[in-house]
């Protein structure tokens, strides 16, 4: 499962566990919406998007660790995406592997 599909999966069990934060990001209507320059679905999907990173903030994580803790089958599978996703950082950075393993104390 690409990041991007495990991050879609994360917000849809998390808005299916928590109806009510489904019906806060639709209680705004539809005119206020549109008069902002978005579409209804626009809106809906870039609230969904801040609403469940306050979700993870207020549980003291990080997205990234929110998702992983929600989507990962095992703690294997867990470590598995949290070293993809340093190994992402290192590269984004223009980092050797080993040199930022080594300077973020990563062991394999």
């Amino acid at each position: 499962m690409s990041i991007e599909k495990r991050y879609s999966a994360a917000r849809d069990k998390y808005f299916a566990q928590n109806p009510a934060a489904v019906r806060e990001i639709n209680a705004v209507r539809r005119g206020v919406i549109e008069a902002s320059g978005s579409t209804v679905e626009e809106y809906h999907e870039q609230r969904r998007i801040m609403v469940f990173a306050d979700a993870a903030k207020a549980h003291g994580l990080e997205t990234d660790e929110f998702v992983i803790r929600l989507m990962a089958e095992s703690p294997e599978q867990a470590q598995e995406w949290r070293l993809e996703r340093h190994r992402q950082i290192a590269n984004a950075v223009g980092m050797e592997w080993s040199e930022y393993k080594q300077l973020n104390r990563i062991a394999e």
